[in-house]
């Protein structure tokens, strides 16, 4: 294997020319509608060579240094967005001499985790982001890619480094922040480099990666589609397929509940989830960044149990196909599990990757009623951490361990019950 390495090395090393041979900051593989998957790289100058079963494949640009994106705020991207297709029938992959995680059907191990950058806006608890105590991202990301997964779900919010860290502020100082390269590379890219190496990636987009915040890098760097020329919300929905296991991809990260009639954005989600129904296998999970049907414990400061993202609830929860088992989302930043006796897919919620940690409810999530059903059995955990799902015959069992690897929880997924205990 090694010997291998060192040939393609040098293989590349001869035929490529200099631009090509740019430092490489960032690469990983992430999957795309209908079982297709792209190997993604951001380099300093030219989009490098991949090698897909000892056959070099050209990357192609996905956005230029100089490129320009509008209605966003601005930002700079000094940095070159790179992109190849990963052959259905390809077995292995060497980017920059390193290999890539190529996809595998049927995964039996999958990583789930969100909400993970370090927060810094103004007016917000500030984060000390130089600290892993106080911003676990990187422990979390090195602790998780031990773990071996087959396949990481990343539930969305990449970015927080928006404002500036406060004057006398040691624990950030000198922290890039806005919403260009650097604090993307800051929050994301260079602390989940062990992950990103370990398994390929469904990325979900998160709030944070709206528009009106860090939208500019999501459509650079991690969008399924092709770059468009300005941001937009509400791109729609994808399948990714792995095997005869499936996973929902709801972009649904603008979906807050309006203040008024909620009626034009959840008929928009809806009709977005309506058109990829028909591919979603006899067993899939739902990712969606804002959960459906989760109890949050603040309101506005008040300390009381209240459900958020109603919204989605309308929009996705009506006539959801048999072969979706469970929702899988963040926002919310802590974890919880919510089970309604199989009467809907139960609500899993893990934003425990790095950001400010949410309250717990105050009173028990047991009994209570979330958008119209009644909750049977639910967990909820204030803390660090990330989930691991092992498949166990036809049900999951799912461990979530904290920054240090320490089991918290122990859940287990059957059809659409979900169970949780510590």
């Amino acid at each position: 294997m090694h010997r291998a390495l060192a040939v393609i090395a040098a293989f590349m090393t001869l035929v490529l020319p200099p631009a090509a041979q740019a430092k490489i900051l960032s690469q990983w593989v992430q999957l795309g509608p209908d079982g297709t998957a792209s190997a993604r790289a951001i380099t300093e100058d030219g989009c490098p060579l991949v090698i897909f079963d000892g056959r070099p494949v050209a990357m192609s640009v996905r956005a230029e240094p100089t490129r320009a994106f509008g209605n966003v705020a601005p930002a700079q991207f000094p940095v070159r967005s790179c992109e190849a297709m990963v052959p259905p029938e390809a077995v292995a992959a060497v980017l920059d001499g390193k290999p890539l995680p190529l996809p595998r059907g049927n995964p039996q191990r999958i990583l789930v985790f969100g909400d993970s950058g370090c927060r810094l806006k103004t007016g917000d608890p500030t984060q000390d982001c130089n600290d892993t105590n106080s911003w676990p991202f990187p422990k979390i990301a090195a602790m998780a890619a031990a773990a071996r997964p087959d396949l990481v779900i990343h539930v969305g919010d990449y970015h927080y480094r928006e404002d500036a860290c406060p004057a006398g502020h040691e624990g950030c100082a000198g922290s890039p922040w806005g919403y260009g390269f650097d604090a993307w590379n800051a929050d994301f890219f260079s602390p989940a480099a062990p992950l990103l190496a370990a398994a390929p990636w469904v990325m979900v987009r998160g709030n944070h990666e709206d528009c009106s915040r860090a939208g500019e890098g999501w459509f650079r760097f991690l969008d399924r589609a092709p770059m468009e020329p300005t941001c937009r919300d509400f791109t729609g929905d994808f399948v990714a397929k792995l095997g005869d296991f499936g996973i929902v991809v709801v972009d649904g990260a603008k979906a807050e509940d309006p203040k008024g009639d909620p009626g034009d954005m959840a008929a928009t989600l809806r009709q977005q989830l309506i058109e990829v129904l028909a591919k979603v296998p006899a067993e899939a999970w739902l990712t969606t960044h804002r959960p459906l049907d989760a109890m949050l414990g603040t309101e506005k400061g008040t300390p009381r149990n209240f459900v958020g993202n109603k919204v989605l609830e309308l929009a996705l929860g009506a006539d959801m196909p048999s072969g979706v088992k469970m929702y899988v989302s963040g926002h919310i930043h802590f974890f919880q599990a919510v089970d309604f006796g199989g009467a809907r897919p139960p609500q899993l919620v893990v934003g425990t990757g790095g950001d400010n940690l949410e309250a717990l409810p105050p009173l028990s999530v047991i009994g209570a009623d979330i958008n119209g059903a009644k909750v049977v059995d639910s967990v909820t955990y204030s803390g660090f951490g990330y989930m691991v799902w092992d498949r166990a015959g036809t049900a999951w069992s799912g461990t979530l361990f904290d920054v240090n690897g320490r089991p918290i929880n122990r859940c287990r997924l059957a059809n659409r019950t979900l169970s949780c205990r510590n």
